[in-house]
């Protein structure tokens, strides 16, 4: 598809910001274009206009039949009509400038923050001249005002900032929404909930990845979320309804009879209808009898209430609360008030406080110490109260096994919504974005500014967002902190490599790219006062940037960038901020963006200009010929033309061998640039060479090297003097900057900081072995393979400097002279589970640590250690097994019980198959109690037909009664 054709076309002689772009398709002629730049201007005004493309001008009578060609650049331009004509425009010009100053500069005093009488001077001269607030730098380097970070050194924080600004975020960006009301606490049972209300900023916006922390909420249990976005249908919200003001206490509740007891009294907050009182039993409330079993216990509190500064009392509920609970438990008890008011809340324990008596001696122990945890106040209001939509979320979580306290680290992506251009539909459609130029056409016109623009307001932006996207460009930031509009609008702008821009009649941008349109030529002829500067700095060796990394759930990062032509290490850095900019290949490249303007945009000229000065506008490209920044350069005026050959006013000198141009100014401002013909020596004549158009007498000419017969530069600022005169600020233009960041790759972005750590080199020391365990002291480690089990406990050596992986225990039976086997656990077990032994087996060891490099240490000197040698005997086995089945499904065993003291049972084992072992035979039935040398006789009906087989064991009187060899086998067939 052929590219469209670009059209400026200004509006104004004096006034260059009074302008307007358009582009139109390929094929259309210049008069049309004319009557769709200008729809409301009369055909006798037409003669009025000058039309060029490029360099060449066509005239009125042939623009019907010229059709640009795709990709054509075409200006139109009033031309003044004589010097009468150009005084009286000049007049109003200056005069509607005044004018609207005084009738916008309120409006946008109250949008700014700043007073009436002082924006009407900053404004009103803004005005004048078509200039802009920002002077000091085209698109200067902002700096990071906000000093809040919404990420912490711990994470994402919620915070309460009741006195802060509602936050408004632009772009896509992870955000630790503030708190929209102070967060609470409820007990339901004996479980604790959080309940919390959180402001995202204005909406509209989208909000997705809900997370606590790093954790995603949906792997929380108990979690109730509701979020609303600000619409005008939407329900509300039903977890976090009115103002709670929760009041965190711990008084002791006690009984008079104690020293330090009696009633404890504390205030509400004012204006409450209710109020809720959290008892809390730290370590429960329970009793236990002799034999170690919890009972119930109940403790009792009288409850009493007053509104403040009267005397009078009325009871409040009775409180009772019955547990057995030997774990803390909280209790959470209501009460509403018969009118609204602050109040006094009285409670007194009646329930002896046993926990502060001697219990040695009693029967029953009863333990019950209360606290006075919480008192919590409540007013029927919802707890916002603000003209414009936000979006808020009410999360109600049980904290309970979940939470470290308060609910403070709900975090989330969240996407802003405004109108973006569609270049596809050539509208502005509300969807999510983070374009530069969408962002602040809504910070003019969205809900967040006191005193909102219309769209009328806001200069046409689709150029500048079709600039950030072909370069790019994005804007992703939380904007929670003070800071006038033209603060957020400067930083918006900056990250789309621009700067605002106030026409006097609408904001728009001023674009820092290569321009091929020249707007103004400024020579000696036309200017004076001239002053160069050039400043001699040691630069940096790189900038370091500070950002948040979203390729990196926007942690804090910082990227090193070095300047353009730096080799060799950096030692060298200087801060560069980059408000607004997450992703690291748009901070590499904007930070070598920076990086060359250092390079290239080192001089900064300063001219003054009549009413000349009037035409050009911040950001402007305009030719500058001095003969200070270069002896062959001449400015003259054009006397003469005949031919060819154009007569100058002034003596131009030329050098054999040398090329040379010249540039002439026409008289609507339009920039023509001709070859000429080499003539040594001293000449006020002139021969064009080449096809082109040849000036007209009166215009300025700038002689100059063919190469360079004037120097670009770029409008940097305007400063408004006495008699419509004016003092330029111009820098180079130096369209390569833009040619050499768009060829920048940026290297691969890991977001790591610093060099590779060394491996650790180095084996670990000899751990120590502190203990070996065996037999009943290892019983929780036994397991059907392994039931007599050997734990050696390890830790690493105190002087350990290596992290340690695991630890290695090589063993053998003592004395046996074969190979060791190894057995490896992870370091952080402390322990290393030998298997393959039984009871009384005696087993030689040594123990070494294994570090993270794989490097394994030395060996322990060798121990010996003999398994279940310190378990007590075991019982003598039972005698006298037999088995029959007396009837179908029944199987009778007969036993004799051991004649050891401390037998007090028989254990039967069995297997349903008689030729299995006893490494094979599960538990049957429950243990038989019995004393010693008793015989049992035992029935047990309901099994299977087939073949079993039997063993008993005799069993001690410990808790975990330690068995007999088993007596057997005895098989019986069931039928």
């Amino acid at each position: 598809m052929p590219p469209d054709v670009s059209v400026l076309a200004l509006d104004s002689v004096f006034d260059a910001s009074r302008r307007h772009a358009l582009t139109v398709a390929p094929g259309c002629s210049i008069a049309d274009i004319v009557t769709r730049a200008y729809p409301a201007l009369l055909p006798a005004h037409r003669a009025l206009l000058r039309v060029t493309i490029g360099e060449q001008e066509v005239i009125p009578a042939i623009w019907a039949q010229v059709r640009p060609k795709p990709g054509a650049q075409l200006v139109i331009r009033p031309v003044p009509q004589g010097d009468i004509m150009r005084n009286v425009l000049s007049i109003a010009v200056t005069v509607g400038a005044l004018a609207l100053g005084q009738f916008y500069a309120p409006a946008l005093a109250g949008a700014l923050g700043i007073g009436n009488s002082l924006a009407q001077g900053l404004i009103t001269g803004t005005a004048l001249l078509a200039g802009t607030l920002l002077v000091n730098a085209l698109v200067p380097p902002r700096q990071d005002a906000q000093n809040k970070p919404t990420y912490a050194i711990q994470g994402f924080q919620n915070q309460l900032t009741p006195d802060a600004p509602v936050p408004l975020i632009l772009g896509k960006i992870r955000v630790a929404p503030v708190y929209a009301a102070t967060p609470y606490t409820q007990a339901v049972g004996d479980e604790r909930f959080v309940v919390a209300k959180f402001l995202w900023g204005y909406a509209p916006l989208v909000i997705r990845n809900l997370r606590i922390g790093e954790t995603p909420i949906e792997r929380f249990a108990d979690v109730q979320i509701e979020t609303r976005y600000g619409l005008p249908d939407e329900p509300p919200h039903t977890l976090y309804t009115k103002q709670v003001i929760e009041e965190a206490l711990s008084v002791e509740l006690k009984t008079p009879a104690v020293p330090t007891g009696g009633p404890q009294i504390r205030t509400t907050a004012s204006d409450c209808t209710g109020c809720e009182i959290d008892i809390t039993a730290p370590g429960g409330i329970f009793a236990v009898n002799k034999d170690g079993a919890y009972q119930n216990f109940t403790v009792a509190l009288t409850c009493r209430y007053r509104r403040s500064g009267t005397d009078a009392w009325t009871a409040g509920p009775a409180i009772s609360i019955t547990s057995k609970k030997a774990s803390a438990l909280t209790r959470t008890i209501p009460i509403t008030f018969p009118e609204r008011g602050r109040y006094e809340i009285e409670l007194l324990r009646t329930t002896i406080d046993w926990d502060e008596a001697d219990q040695a001696k009693k029967e029953v122990q009863r333990h019950g110490r209360t606290v006075w945890s919480v008192l919590r106040s409540f007013r029927p209001e919802y707890p916002i109260d603000f003209d414009k939509p936000l979006v808020t979320t009410d999360v109600r979580i049980r904290a309970t096994g979940q939470l470290n306290g308060m609910l403070d680290a709900l975090n989330g992506d969240v996407v802003s919504i405004c109108p973006d251009w569609d270049a596809d539909s050539g509208t502005w459609t509300p969807r999510e974005t983070n374009n530069p130029a969408s962002l602040f056409r809504h910070v003019l016109t969205g809900p967040a500014i006191t005193y909102p623009f219309t769209v009328d307001e806001v200069a046409a932006l689709q150029d500048w967002h079709a600039f950030c996207v072909a370069k790019g460009l994005t804007y992703n930031r939380v904007h929670n902190y003070e800071a006038s509009v033209l603060d957020v609008l400067s930083d918006i702008a900056a990250a789309g490599r621009a700067s605002p821009h106030d026409s006097g009649t609408a904001w728009g941008v001023v674009i820092d790219r290569a321009l091929d349109t020249v707007t103004a030529h400024i020579s000696p002829r036309n200017s004076w006062g001239y002053q160069g500067e050039r400043p001699y700095v040691i630069l940096p060796h790189a900038f370091r940037i500070s950002f948040l990394d979203e390729t990196n759930a926007f942690a804090r990062a910082e990227r090193i960038v070095p300047l353009p032509g730096h080799t060799g290490p950096v030692t060298i850095t200087e801060k560069l901020d980059l408000p607004g900019v997450t992703s690291p290949d748009q901070v590499w490249r904007e930070g070598k963006r920076r990086g060359y303007e250092m390079l290239y945009r080192r001089d900064t000229h300063v001219v003054n200009q009549d009413f000349e000065a009037l035409q050009v506008s911040r950001g402007d490209r305009a030719q500058l010929s001095h003969d200070v920044l270069d002896r062959t350069m001449r400015a003259a005026r054009v006397r003469s033309v005949s031919g060819s050959t154009v007569w100058l006013d002034d003596v131009v000198e030329m050098e054999e061998g040398g090329s040379y141009a010249i540039r002439f100014r026409r008289a609507d401002g339009s920039s023509l640039l001709r070859t000429i013909a080499t003539v040594p020596g001293e000449t006020q004549s002139v021969t064009l060479t080449g096809a082109g158009d040849a000036p007209a007498a009166g215009n300025l000419a700038f002689f100059g090297p063919a190469a360079r017969e004037s120097f670009a530069v770029t409008v940097k600022g305007i400063e408004a003097m006495t008699d419509l005169t004016a003092r330029l600020t111009l820098i180079d233009h130096a369209p390569e900057i833009e040619a050499l960041v768009d060829a920048e790759i940026p290297p691969p972005w890991s977001g790591r900081a610093g060099g590779e750590a060394q491996e650790p080199a180095g084996a670990p020391l000899v751990p120590i072995i502190d203990e070996i365990q065996s037999g009943r002291l290892a019983a929780d480690a036994a397991t059907p393979e392994n039931p007599f089990p050997v734990v050696v406990l390890l830790r690493a050596n105190p002087a350990e400097t290596l992290p340690v992986a695991s630890f290695q225990v090589q063993h053998r039976p003592l004395g046996s002279g074969g190979a060791y086997s190894t057995t490896t656990a992870a370091a952080a077990a402390g322990a290393v589970v030998l298997p393959g032994y039984d009871r009384g087996d005696e087993v030689e060891l040594q123990g070494r640590a294994v570090g993270t490099n794989g490097a394994a240490g030395d060996w322990t000197a060798p121990l010996t250690h003999v398994v279940a040698a310190t378990d007590p005997d075991a019982p003598s086995p039972p005698e006298n097994l037999s088995a029959e089945s007396p009837a179908p499904g029944v199987i009778r065993l007969r036993v004799t019980s051991g004649p050891s003291p401390q037998t007090v049972g028989v254990q039967f084992y069995a297997t349903y198959n008689s030729s299995l072992p006893f490494s094979s035979a599960s538990k049957f039935r429950e243990p038989v109690a019995s004393g010693p040398n008793v015989p049992l006789t035992v029935d047990f009906s309901g099994h299977i037909s087939g073949p079993y087989r039997f063993w008993a064991v005799a069993l001690d009187s410990l808790d975990d009664p330690i068995e007999s060899v088993p007596v057997g086998p005895v098989d019986v067939t069931v039928s």
